[in-house]
């Protein structure tokens, strides 16, 4: 006869970390019983590596399989999926228009760091988001100096568009005889960089 004083069993538990660049993680945590029931409970932790340390400390004491969902922001989440790992856990991730949709489909319009840490504890009973796998880190590094250098191109292209704007405006008769070559104003802002020389009266003898 089973005993109907008998706790009920903590059978699995999924921590949603609505994770932050500056600002402090918010993570809750939802767990499964075996008879049927949930317990939900939130806390939150700094972005530093002390934070990190109380996370995987809080999570390795659920003493049940774990999985822990989060947002692909900036590069924060490899620094929490390592301290999910570390607590024995996996880490599974989730698209930020994904989970806006669930989100809004839960809660409506309402959104906070709360409501979007809670919401992710949901993400796995309609998605089916993969185990997150770690990339190497000579990929890791490839990856962000990559991204870096597709910044400096188009910050680089966005500067000299600029530069090709001014220009137009500043000297309208000497760009009309540029008749757009990019190479022939090159060439001319290289060789005259100030705009006095061409003046009329600054090429007088």
């Amino acid at each position: 006869m089973q005993d109907q004083d008998k706790p009920a069993g903590l059978v699995r538990a999924v921590a949603g970390i609505d994770a932050a660049i500056t600002a402090r993680h918010h993570i809750a945590v939802r767990e499964f019983f075996d008879d049927g029931t949930e317990h939900l409970s939130r806390f939150t932790i700094d972005p530093t590596l002390a934070g990190l340390e109380r996370l995987s400390q809080r999570l390795a004491a659920i003493q049940a399989p774990l999985t822990a969902v989060v947002e692909p922001t900036s590069m924060t989440w490899l620094a929490l999926a390592l301290a999910v790992e570390r607590a024995g856990g996996q880490m599974e991730m989730i698209g930020a228009r994904h989970s806006a949709r669930l989100r809004e489909a839960i809660m409506g319009k309402n959104k906070s760091d709360v409501i979007d840490s809670e919401v992710l504890t949901h993400a796995g009973e309609i998605f089916d988001p993969p185990p997150l796998v770690l990339a190497s880190p000579g990929q890791l590094a490839l990856r962000r100096a990559v991204v870096r250098r597709a910044g400096a191109v188009i910050d680089g292209n966005r500067y000299w568009r600029r530069l090709l704007s001014l220009a137009r405006w500043a000297f309208p008769d000497l760009w009309t005889a540029f008749a757009g070559s990019e190479s022939t104003a090159l060439a001319v802002l290289g060789r005259w960089p100030t705009s006095d020389l061409w003046h009329p009266r600054a090429r007088q003898p």
